[in-house]
């Protein structure tokens, strides 16, 4: 398996998940990180609910993914 390599670009991507079993809408910002080739990722998270690394504000979503790439040795 590749190991994927960052480009340290951050985002975020505002979703809406229906929680399942009821009618509740949960709503957050999602950070995203760049690869070099391109693609844009969700970083996984098993302590949040739908296990996505999420936030409230976007830019506690940005300061997130920044602290991921931090862990992950992109600085």
């Amino acid at each position: 398996m590749a190991k994927v390599k960052f480009t340290g670009k951050v985002g975020t991507k505002r979703m809406n998940f229906m929680k399942e079993g009821s009618k509740d809408l949960h709503s957050a910002y999602y950070t995203t990180v760049e690869t070099t080739c391109g693609q844009k990722l969700t970083i996984k998270d098993t302590d949040a609910p739908f296990g996505l690394m999420e936030a409230d504000t976007r830019s506690e979503a940005i300061v997130k993914g920044k602290q991921f790439l931090e862990r992950v040795g992109l600085t």
